[in-house]
């Protein structure tokens, strides 16, 4: 029976470009792996060997398509087979033994698995060659081969162009060997052949079977220098033969990027076709040794390498995805974009094993059940957490999916940071630089404005200290509007208001306004309100205590998402000497937050609600000398949020205290000098559940793993502090501070912290 010849392999392809080297065994001839640093890409796995022709030849193909960067992140080509339809292989090769699969066959004579010419040899090397210390390796070095000998070896000068014989492959064999290897479940094809016709009916179908089996065909388009495509390669861009889009064309370039002459262009299969390292190969040959070679049969096989590397990292993949991210990612070349000449560009595996599009944290068992974006995702707690959650090792392990549905470590202890208290710049810039203003209103009320200097924006040290007059250009940060009403309650309305102004009692905090950041061992709960909208109404219980209650509500005054509210109740009483005792309690509801901190993606959580009870007392002693103090404990409800990688919180308190004494009339009347020390706001005890999505199965499952996790710092921030203020004459004052930080940030292994401060003052 006739059989149609298809042809155009290796010998073809020599004879069109010249082949060139010839053999080299690697026990001689420079085979070794040596590594050089001159190849082109700078690769590791970059080596050189000397051949017959004394020539140094240097395999700078894996460093120019960025395969050592894809190593780097763990692609090997493990799992992956990869069946090489060609003139067979050397299955005792050294470098290629131990990945060749048992079922590799020769289809047409059922012999022993042979190479007569050493093409099939070759492009097998260059995708699969063990990395095993000894000369090359290829591309997807623990990728599995499936070699399928269909070649016919024929003596006819017609076809071999010369005296001797070359390997030719018919229809009814490559119909065969296509059939086999879909048989087999190949996740990619090399078709490193080709000829100047169309396959036959049935050898297109077998080709478009193999497609639909699950596997990537990777075809060369020919060593004719032509403007189009040889067959099989041109099917590529047959709409019919490619519906599945699973088959991608390649062409060669040299080690500069630029064609080969002898290559075929991508023509009218442009839209599914690469190219990749074609001149100068180094590759196997029977016999253990290496040789050099040229064609599109060898670019081809750095794709089919590529392929396998795509589908034995992440075995989700359908052949269509990996096609398209293997030409999504190539480097442009020639014209801008896909042009006629290389297509898409020439292979990058260093992009192609990158995540593509926005990474996503899924949040159910499977992918298709949605999840976060990764770089949504953050929790920068406050500074009551410390240190809490840093190296947490389930959140090193967390995973994210790419477009493709590929799994990529997430690294999402990089998420979580602490939001470090440092040393209040703002603090120090205006404190006592807040000038309240009163005008008195009909039947009673009062209407009272307050100005600062621009440069004091930190809302918690607002009202710290009062001067006498506004300063000149400041800002105006709130008003407010007190009116008296029946039995002798004050109501306040405000706008733009903080706690502090609203609800701190100076009876009980005297002396505190000669501190830096003393509010944070003090009334550390008002740091977790900003300024807003607020209520009061105040009555005195007899002449000696008072009892307040207040709102205040950021959302009313900024409507910024996250904001806060409080609610406090403070009761005072004063005693015969000056000796005053305080008493708040104060509930905070943060909308998206919680003490602090700010939470996205999948940290995000539906707010909390704080309780906070603290107690402050002043104690006049003898020689104008003041003893305060204040202690506060806190418990906090977290809202529940089921998509959250953190749930179910449980037990979270946390406590802050602070003692001070101050000395008054010191250097001259008004001067005061005055020693603070405690600790600020800090998570005494709680935990959480941290549910963390941990591997992605091939069946599209996600596993996660789940540990309860403590969320408390390692150390205990104490603050010491000394500071001093007095007056210079009539319009400026003098002020200074010390401040250590013993454990700053509630981190056991910080240093100690030192922070200095003046401020001169002049009021104009």
């Amino acid at each position: 029976m006739a059989r149609t010849l298809v042809s155009l392999g290796l010998v073809l392809a020599l004879a069109g470009c010249g082949g060139g080297g010839g053999g080299a065994p690697f026990a001689g001839g420079g085979g070794g792996r040596t590594p050089v640093f001159n190849c082109t890409g700078g690769s590791e796995f970059d080596y050189a060997a000397v051949f017959s022709d004394g020539k140094t030849y240097c395999a700078y193909g894996p460093g120019m398509i960025g395969a050592d960067a894809a190593y780097a992140k763990g692609a090997t080509g493990a799992g992956a087979l990869v069946a090489v339809i060609d003139t067979g292989i050397d299955a005792t090769h050294t470098e290629l033994d131990a990945n060749i699969s048992p079922d590799s066959i020769d289809i047409v004579r059922g012999d022993p698995m042979t190479d007569e010419s050493g093409h099939g040899t070759h492009i097998a090397g260059i995708i699969a060659a063990e990395r095993n210390g000894v000369a090359n390796h290829g591309v997807a070095y623990d990728a599995t081969i499936l070699a399928i000998r269909a070649d016919t070896r024929i003596s006819d000068p017609a076809v071999c162009g010369g005296s001797g014989a070359c390997s030719v492959f018919f229809d009814s064999d490559i119909t065969a060997a296509l059939d086999y290897a879909a048989s087999k479940s190949a996740n990619v094809i090399n078709m490193s052949l080709g000829g100047p016709s169309p396959l036959n009916g049935a050898t297109e179908q077998a080709l478009i079977d193999a497609m639909a089996a699950g596997a990537v065909v990777v075809a060369a388009t020919g060593n004719d220098g032509a403007a189009q495509p040889a067959y099989p390669a041109a099917y590529a861009g047959d709409a019919v033969v490619n519906a599945a889009g699973r088959m991608v064309a390649v062409g060669a370039v040299d080690d500069t990027g630029a064609r080969a002459a002898f290559s075929n262009r991508c023509g009218s299969a442009m839209a599914f076709c690469l190219t990749a390292p074609g001149v100068d190969i180094i590759s196997d040959q029977p016999g253990d040794n290496l040789e050099i070679a040229s064609g599109t049969s060898q670019a081809a096989a750095f794709v089919s390498g590529a392929a396998g590397l795509l589908a034995g990292t992440w075995p989700t993949l359908t052949a269509d995805q990996i096609v398209s991210i293997l030409l999504i990612t190539a480097t442009d070349l020639g014209d801008a974009g896909v042009d006629a000449v290389y297509g898409h560009g020439l292979l990058n595996l260093d992009a192609a094993v990158a995540p593509l599009g926005d990474l996503v944290i899924p949040t159910s068992v499977s992918s298709a059940g949605g999840g976060v974006s990764l770089d949504a995702t953050a929790l920068s707690l406050g500074p009551a957490f410390g240190d809490a959650l840093r190296g947490t090792p389930l959140l090193a392990r967390a995973l994210a999916l790419d477009a493709f549905d590929r799994d990529y470590v997430a690294r999402l202890d990089g998420h979580v940071i602490g939001a470090g208290r440092g040393f209040g710049l703002d603090a120090l810039m205006t404190a006592g630089a807040i000038a309240s203003v009163e005008s008195a209103l009909p039947n009673g009320a009062t209407l009272s404005m307050a100005m600062a200097d621009p440069a004091g924006e930190d809302p918690a040290v607002r009202w710290s200290g009062m001067a006498a007059d506004p300063p000149a250009g400041g800002r105006l940060y709130g008003m407010s509007l007190a009116m008296a009403g029946a039995g002798d309650i004050v109501y306040t309305l405000g706008y733009d208001v903080v706690p502090a102004q609203l609800l701190l009692e100076p009876a009980a905090q005297s002396g505190a306004s000669l501190f830096w950041m003393q509010h944070d061992l003090l009334t550390p709960q008002y740091a977790l309100v900003g300024a807003g909208a607020a209520f009061s109404a105040s009555r005195r219980l007899g002449e000696n205590g008072s009892v307040t209650i207040g709102l205040v509500d950021e959302e009313a005054d900024l409507e910024a998402d996250g904001a806060a509210r409080i609610a406090e109740i403070v009761v005072t009483r004063e005693f015969s000497g000056g000796a005053a005792l305080t008493a708040r309690f104060s509930n905070i509801d943060e909308r998206d937050g919680f003490l602090g901190s700010e939470a996205d993606g999948g940290f995000a959580v539906s707010g909390a609600n704080s309780r906070f009870y603290i107690l402050g007392a002043r104690l006049p002693l003898r020689g104008g000398v003041d003893l305060l103090g204040s202690y506060t404990l806190g418990r906090t409800d977290m809202a529940a949020d089921g998509t959250s990688l953190l749930s179910d919180w449980s037990g979270v308190r946390a406590d802050a205290f602070g003692v001070g004494i101050v000395k008054r009339d010191v250097l001259g009347t008004g001067g005061r000098v005055g020693v603070l020390a405690g600790q600020p706001l800090r998570v005494a005890g709680g935990s959480a559940m941290l549910s963390v999505p941990v591997a992605y199965q091939s069946d599209k499952t996600v596993m996660q793993a789940s540990e309860r996790v403590a969320v408390t710092p390692t150390g205990r921030e104490i603050d010491v502090q000394l500071a001093f203020d007095r007056a210079i004459g009539a319009s400026g004052d003098f002020s200074g501070w010390v401040m250590m930080q013993l454990e700053p940030g509630h981190d056991a292994s910080a240093p100690p912290a030192y922070g200095l401060g003046l401020r001169l003052g002049v009021r104009f």
